[in-house]
């Protein structure tokens, strides 16, 4: 598998002066940077189910996001810098925003799902885009998970991770902390991907105390002495805030009246849900039907090469089946690492079968019975 590097930081808040909601008091790392496999199907996961789309449509979109990340196993995963940038300026926003939807997700993975192996792998995020006006606070996405929903914000960007905490990312966080309190301290994690030609860094934030049911640092220790990928922050403070790890807390806010979801979290879940079956419903009625079956499912979709820019580095699998499949089933499909030739990237998400491989064609004897 490829990894990225992740920055580990959390939050105080205090009570802001300008109106009666928490504000960030102080920023601080919690853990020094860490190695994170990244298992590119989890990633693509999460945006296949953003607001409905027809099969072709949806296909190309994650394949042309797929063809500008780099990925070798035992690699950073990187952005393909040269054609990136070349790109319109459009296309680079879609990209970087698909790129840090899906770092959240995986990071989210293998804060819960990748070190339990009792947890519910299909319990994947679906955006809440559509279901709230877009005048209104609240997150990008909602995680469902066994006696957890986590709320999850997410940001992309093409550029060098900076060396500060930002002023834009405390801003963020200043506006998504009122909507966790007025949803009775709501819990929820926000995450910046920074990708480059180097690697990919994302910096995850968490309420200080961590996230509910996640147990010590995400990942694992860089390998000595690989340095890390960005020369910042005072390694002997890491556990302590400190006023250098800080962003200055500048003017006071000026707040207006704050407009939040009316529904709560668990009804919002719901509604997404039924959300997210629209979408597969779309994406079933709209695919290519190859005859395939993944247990004793009907499978649809069909295999595409990744080769958008320039010569093929392997094929990509958006299937939709037309049940979710029975929990056995789903095993079937396990994440990269556990395959020993590393070339197989896969699992199944609800309805959605994700698979990403080195072998070109129409491999569906990778997935498909």
């Amino acid at each position: 598998m490829a990894w990225i590097t992740l920055r580990q930081f959390a939050w105080t808040q205090r009570r802001a002066h300008v109106d009666p909601h928490p504000e960030v008091d102080g920023i601080h790392r919690v853990a020094a940077d860490r190695l994170l496999p990244i298992d590119l199907s989890y990633v693509v996961g999460v945006n296949a189910l953003v607001p409905p789309a027809r099969y072709e449509t949806r296909q190309h979109e994650l394949r042309l996001v797929l063809c500008y990340l780099d990925s070798e196993p035992g690699q950073p995963l990187r952005l393909r810098e040269d054609p990136f940038r070349a790109s319109s300026a459009h296309i680079r926003r879609f990209v970087s925003e698909c790129i840090g939807l899906g770092m959240l997700s995986a990071t989210v993975q293998a804060a819960y799902h990748w070190q339990d192996p009792d947890a519910h792998v299909g319990a994947l995020p679906t955006a809440l885009a559509g279901h709230v006006s877009a005048t209104r606070t609240r997150p990008d996405l909602l995680f469902d998970m066994p006696n957890l929903t986590l709320a999850g914000e997410a940001r992309g960007r093409s550029e060098a991770p900076p060396t500060r905490v930002t002023v834009p990312q405390r801003d963020r966080l200043n506006s998504l902390l009122p909507w966790s309190q007025h949803h009775g301290t709501y819990p929820f994690a926000m995450s910046w991907a920074y990708a480059t030609g180097s690697g990919v860094t994302v910096d995850l934030f968490t309420r200080s105390g961590r996230l509910p049911g996640m147990a010590g640092p995400i990942g694992q220790p860089l390998p000595s002495p690989m340095p890390t990928q960005t020369d910042l922050f005072d390694q002997e403070r890491l556990d302590a805030p400190a006023a250098g790890q800080e962003t200055p807390a500048g003017p006071a806010r000026r707040v207006g009246k704050r407009d939040f979801d009316r529904g709560s979290p668990r009804e919002l879940a719901l509604r997404v849900g039924r959300r997210v079956e629209d979408v597969a419903d779309q994406l079933y009625a709209t695919a290519p039907d190859p005859g395939m079956k993944v247990g004793d499912v009907p499978l649809r979709g069909a295999w595409t090469p990744l080769d958008l820019l320039g010569a093929p580095s392997g094929s990509f699998l958006l299937g939709v089946l037309e049940r979710p499949p029975a929990p056995e089933v789903s095993a079937r499909l396990r994440p990269a690492y556990q395959y020993d030739d590393d070339t197989l990237s896969a699992h199944v998400s609800g309805r959605l079968v994700i698979a990403i491989t080195t072998e070109h064609g129409q491999p569906w004897h990778l997935v498909a019975d």
